[in-house]
């Protein structure tokens, strides 16, 4: 009796799937609706796959024996060759997904470099977003569990988000030499720092990052290789937290930097500790003549130096585009800088045949200075 009934239910089974063909139904649209007509788990999707092609071909034979049929080849069946070829063409993230099938697929994908050309993380305490390359990620907490959304899937969890975030950016991060052109993190009020999954060292070239508290930037800045990171753009630290900058500054990702672009207020002097970068962008609070004159003598010493924008609040209107242009041209006709909104000037380098190009613009709540190295 139990042996009648397995067979019935088995028949049953190549039925539904042989009327999908029938309808001419594409075989995964037919396995969809194979699935939702009997369950997930009536049939493994090789199984319909096999009976559905021996019946889209006219082989109607219900009680078939396979026994004697070869065993399915598989993927790990495939040359070694073809597998390297594969994964080569794959982008980094379909190749993330590649090495966490098994572990001689993993040993293949990790056997090409992982490179992305950005990597973007926003978080705060109920919301992670997560972008690599154009794929985006998103995690977001919920009554019960959380949300997690992929180009892939959307999936509910009973999970905490906490973990789950953790779980999902450790994935990433365990990624062997990881390499990346673009990393912007953002730490929003209320997020705790994501420190505990971070690698020993990874290899960054430009990152931008910003946190409410400058205590969990520094742990991820320390973690990017020194020398790799040309490009800094920090967003964080407070305008009047000197302790901070000068942690920054001690940093051998700063020391060792082309590129940084900072929010904090600087005097004539801090602007020597610049002397090593090829570009800067700062904020200032000097406006005195004298100043500006300096910056005139200094910035020619700086050896790598090519470019530099220094932007000076003037909110409260106290600041005149013609202090500056007073102090690099003294001799300026009387009447000319009336109204002036825009100004530039082009001084000889000492013992150079290079100029240094000044360029003043009034923005009104800001004056922008920017200094360029002309050959």
């Amino acid at each position: 009796m139990e042996e009648s009934s397995a067979v019935t239910n088995d028949h049953h089974l190549k039925n539904c799937i042989l009327n999908e063909v029938l309808k001419k139904i594409p075989i995964f649209d037919s396995y969809r609706n194979f699935c939702e007509a009997v369950g997930q788990d009536a049939m493994d999707y090789p199984d319909f796959e096999f009976w559905y092609y021996r019946f889209y071909h006219g082989q109607m034979n219900f009680d078939y024996d396979r026994n004697m049929d070869p065993v399915p080849k598989t993927i790990m069946d495939m040359p070694i060759r073809l597998m390297q070829k594969i994964t080569e063409h794959l982008d980094p993230v379909e190749r993330t997904y590649l090495r966490s099938m098994n572990e001689s697929l993993k040993e293949v994908a990790d056997s090409y470099p992982i490179i992305f050309e950005n990597i973007l993380i926003r978080a705060s305490d109920d919301y992670m977003r997560l972008e690599l390359n154009d794929k985006m990620f998103r995690c977001s907490k919920e009554t019960n569990g959380c949300i997690l959304i992929t180009p892939f899937k959307e999936v509910k969890s009973q999970e905490n988000f906490m973990e789950k975030r953790l779980k999902t950016l450790t994935s990433l991060f365990k990624l062997p030499n990881i390499q990346v052109n673009h990393f912007s993190l953002t730490l929003f009020n209320g997020s705790p720092t994501i420190t505990e999954v971070l690698p020993g060292s990874f290899h960054a070239k430009s990152a931008e990052l910003y946190a409410f508290d400058m205590d969990h930037i520094f742990p991820i800045l320390s973690a990017m290789s020194p020398g790799v990171l040309e490009s800094i753009h920090l967003k964080s630290i407070p305008m009047d937290d000197s302790d901070q900058m000068l942690r920054f500054f001690e940093t051998e990702q700063f020391k060792q930097a082309k590129h940084v672009d900072l929010k904090w207020y600087y005097k004539v002097d801090d602007l020597m500790r610049f002397s090593h970068l090829k570009s800067f962008k700062c904020e200032v609070d000097f406006f005195e003549a004298v100043d500006f004159q300096r910056i005139r003598d200094i910035i020619p010493t700086f050896k790598q130096f090519e470019s530099c924008e220094l932007k000076r609040a003037n909110n409260r209107r106290d600041f005149d585009i013609r202090t500056i242009a007073l102090a690099l041209v003294p001799m300026i006709p009387f009447g000319f800088l009336e109204g002036l909104q825009t100004f530039t000037h082009c001084c000889r380098i000492p013992e150079s045949n290079e100029l240094l190009r000044f360029k003043i613009e009034n923005e009104g709540y800001y004056c922008i200075i920017e200094i360029a190295k002309v050959r």
